[in-house]
């Protein structure tokens, strides 16, 4: 699985160079409100917002997965304290097992 997304991240890196090498002319862009105005090649701003939307896409998805992990966390809580509280049961029923068998053997041996 790891190789097909390397192979895809590949090709889109190659994608990307390709556009960067077909749109190299030099643009003006101007930083409203500001009245600045920053020639940059015509990939940069294109390649800048493409980025950007990757970026707070993946954001995104982390947050909204973090309720899952909160439930995913609570759940092995609940797990593990489940497990504590068999292991608690199963030596009281050990021990009242124990108890009741020399009890039974005190009544046959009087």
């Amino acid at each position: 699985m790891r190789a097909i997304g390397l192979i895809l991240m590949l090709a889109l890196l190659a994608l990307a160079v390709f556009f960067s090498m077909a749109n190299r002319d030099i643009v003006a862009l101007g930083l409203w409100p500001l009245d600045i105005r920053v020639a940059v090649p015509l990939f940069a701003p294109i390649l800048g917002a493409v980025v950007i939307g990757f970026v707070l896409g993946w954001f995104g998805g982390w947050m909204k997965a973090g309720q899952a992990r909160r439930q995913l966390r609570q759940a092995m809580r609940d797990g593990r304290d489940a497990a504590v509280e068999i292991d608690r049961l199963k030596a009281a029923l050990k021990a009242a097992q124990s108890s009741e068998t020399q009890s039974t053997s005190r009544e046959v041996a009087a």
